[in-house]
């Protein structure tokens, strides 16, 4: 289980990515109304990633789209239909449905 944060009216949670054997922690935000992933071209310029998890979610050789943007990165439907993802807006947390 990973906690949300709501900010502005936008839901945001923490990511682990592993590029080229290198990892490193975004934040990102999730959004129900985007059919994709997408990171911005500042955190990598390698669309495949090695893992990709938000908590208990993860994928391995994951594709995403890259765009230049603000945030770190928008998690979309494919993630999150991918992972099973269960979001719990009661107790602001994201986990898995296939536990």
């Amino acid at each position: 289980m990973k906690h949300l944060t709501l900010e502005g009216g936008r839901i945001f949670t923490e990511a682990r990515l592993k590029v080229a054997g290198e990892y490193r922690t975004i934040q990102v935000m999730i959004d129900t109304g985007s059919a994709k992933t997408i990171l911005n071209e500042a955190i990598t310029d390698n669309p495949v990633l090695d893992a990709f998890s938000i908590g208990p979610l993860k994928v391995s050789d994951y594709r995403a789209e890259l765009q230049p943007m603000e945030a770190d990165g928008i998690i979309g439907l494919d993630f999150l239909s991918k992972t099973g993802a269960k979001l719990n807006f009661d107790a602001m947390t994201i986990s898995s449905s296939r536990t």
